[in-house]
């Protein structure tokens, strides 16, 4: 997840989401002025789009990111724009740095926090981050079939030395119980008021499996450690397994090669504030 470039070409599905979330909680981001900050940004058109032009004109807003690439390609295509900046942040960090703690009015997230895999950290962290009074609104994947490909590949053998990690992709409640009740427990021990809280399923229809393709390769992020003649097989297996958990139709009565991909998941959407 270090080729912003690639990935900006292939996140209409986080885009779509994130339109959506952003029209339903629209009333509360037009009242959220001051210093806001967003967490994993990406490439930052998720920001630029959908919440810059809904939050209150006076506000700014930090974007910020584990990549280095991606902070750099949102700076070079975003850093004219006086009211945004971009930042380098770890938020599973033990160690926030001293000058953003409490520094923030407000706190957006969207489709990054389940790659984290201390939670209790990441909201802790974003609870030091606000000003008390502060809002936060999250959302991030509650579970994906199709990320157990990760695991199921793991385990052969060609594959296993370059993914010895691969727990650590895989959405942190993606095997929990009564996922909804999990999350707001933990909103509430770490301090936050929950304002909402839900558990969504969701799909989004890839009408064109070499668009699929490009959307599962762009999110990966063991094939660039493995030697560039097995990378081919490797693909081939990710999205043949990938695959098995979604629906396939074919859509055109012309084309029996027009297949199309629906890809369905759950997504956890949030809303809190730090007391004052």
């Amino acid at each position: 997840m270090d080729n912003p470039e690639l990935y900006a070409t292939v996140n209409n599905l986080q885009r779509t989401d994130a339109d959506d979330i952003s029209h339903e909680f629209e009333e509360d981001i037009r009242k959220m002025s001051g210093r806001c900050l967003d967490i994993g940004s990406g490439p930052g058109d998720v920001v630029m789009d959908f919440i810059l032009p809904k939050l209150n004109p006076t506000a700014t807003i930090v974007c910020s990111d584990i990549s280095e690439a991606m902070v750099k390609f949102g700076k070079d295509k975003y850093g004219e724009n006086s009211r945004v900046n971009f930042i380098k942040l770890d938020i599973e960090t033990p160690n926030l740095p001293r000058n953003l703690v409490g520094q923030f009015d407000h706190v957006t997230s969207f489709y990054c926090l389940h790659w984290c895999q201390n939670m209790g950290q990441a909201l802790d962290n974003i609870y030091k981050l606000l000003r008390p009074g502060g809002t936060s609104l999250l959302a991030f994947v509650a579970n994906d079939s199709g990320l157990d490909a990760y695991k199921v590949l793991a385990t052969m053998i060609r594959y296993k030395p370059y993914m010895m990690d691969a727990n650590r992709y895989v959405p942190f409640y993606q095997y929990t119980n009564r996922q909804r009740k999990t999350l707001k427990t933990l909103l509430e021990k770490v301090g936050f008021e929950v304002c909402h809280c839900s558990r969504r399923e969701k799909s989004y229809v890839f009408h064109k499996l070499e668009e699929f393709s490009q959307f599962v390769l762009a999110l990966n992020p063991f094939i660039k450690r493995m030697p560039i003649d097995l990378r081919e097989e490797y693909r081939n297996d990710l999205v043949r397994e990938v695959m098995r958990k979604k629906i396939i139709f074919n859509q055109s009565e012309n084309n029996e090669d027009a297949y199309s991909v629906m890809y369905r998941y759950h997504t956890s959407v949030v809303y809190v504030r730090k007391p004052l």
